[in-house]
């Protein structure tokens, strides 16, 4: 099974959205309002998932 985790930044927000699906094509909504530190940018976003994914997944291994 693979995760497909769609973060959504609005630029100026304090909290990201997160869906299951792609970033080009459908995308199911799942966790809205999830806090988000740092100053708006890609880098932040992506350390962000990272980290995010990596705790979200843990969750679920033996």
């Amino acid at each position: 099974m693979y995760a497909h985790f769609v973060f959504r930044w609005p630029e100026g927000a304090s909290a990201v959205q997160v869906g299951h699906g792609t970033i080009g094509g459908p995308s199911m909504p799942l966790w809205a309002d999830v806090k988000i530190a740092g100053r708006w940018s890609g880098p932040v976003l992506a350390g962000f998932g990272r980290t995010w994914v990596d705790s979200h997944l843990a969750k679920f291994s033996r």
